[in-house]
C-alpha cells in the first residue's frame, strides 16, 4: 500500500484526476492530456485494484485508481475502500475530479467517506439503485457539477436530474451526446445548458 501511495502522489500536483467507468482503463479517461494523471500506462500488471504488483519501482504507475467492473457492490467494497484512501492520502485540495459513469457511483459513495472534499465533475454519473453499480448511496455531496447528454443510451437523464435536485449541484445538459462522447465536455462543464428547476422536476416526476 505505501508503495502504491508513493507512486501516485509522483503523478499528482493540483492537477486533474479522474475515476472512469465500466470497462475502461484510467488511462482512456484523459483525451490529448486533458486529464494529465491518467496518462499512457507504462509496462505493468494488467490487473486491477491496489495490488503492490501492480505498482512496483519499475512501474510509473497511471496516477489515477484502476478500478474492478464489479456490479452490485457494497460500501466496503475494495474499489470503495481504495477511492477513499486515494480522495484522503493523494488529492491535494486545489485537485479537480472528473468521475465518469461508474466511477460516478464509487465517487459519491467514497466522499461520504473521505475527509477530503474536492470539486468533482461528475459525467453521466451512474450512481442509481436502477443501474445497481454501487448499493446504499445517500447522495449529499454537493461541492461539484453534473454533466449529461440528452441521447445518453446508458445513463437516463432523469438519473442526473435527481441527484441535482438531491444534492444542490447544478446539471448541465449537451444536446446530441451520447454516453461515451459527452466525456469531450468533461473539462468545459457549463458550456452545456443548465436546467432549470422545473426541468428536473419535470424528469424525476416530482
Amino acid at each position: 500500500m505505501k508503495l502504491l501511495l508513493e507512486n501516485w502522489r509522483k503523478f499528482i500536483n493540483e492537477e486533474t484526476v479522474a475515476f472512469h467507468g465500466v470497462g475502461m482503463e484510467p488511462e482512456e479517461m484523459s483525451f490529448k492530456g486533458d486529464v494529465p494523471a491518467c496518462g499512457d500506462p507504462s509496462a505493468g500488471s494488467s490487473e486491477h485494484g491496489w495490488s503492490d504488483k501492480q505498482w512496483t519501482t519499475d512501474d510509473k504507475g497511471k496516477g489515477c485508481p484502476d478500478f474492478s467492473h464489479d456490479k452490485g457492490i457494497g460500501l466496503d467494497h475494495p474499489d470503495i475502500k481504495q477511492a477513499v484512501e486515494y480522495l484522503d492520502n493523494i488529492m491535494d485540495s486545489g485537485d479537480k475530479l472528473v468521475a465518469y459513469s461508474r466511477g460516478g457511483a464509487v465517487a459519491l459513495a467514497a466522499l461520504s467517506q473521505s475527509k477530503n472534499q474536492p470539486y468533482v465533475v461528475f459525467v453521466a454519473p451512474a450512481w442509481h439503485e436502477e443501474r445497481g453499480w454501487v448499493q446504499g448511496i445517500n447522495p449529499t455531496y454537493s461541492n461539484g457539477v453534473i454533466i449529461h447528454g440528452t441521447e445518453d443510451e446508458y445513463v437516463p437523464l432523469w438519473h442526473s436530474a435527481e441527484l441535482s435536485l438531491r444534492t444542490g449541484m447544478p446539471l448541465y445538459i449537451f444536446p446530441g451526446r451520447k454516453h461515451v462522447n459527452i466525456l469531450k465536455d468533461k473539462g468545459s462543464p457549463e458550456s452545456g445548458r443548465e436546467l432549470t428547476q422545473e426541468e428536473k422536476e419535470a424528469l424525476v416526476g416530482v
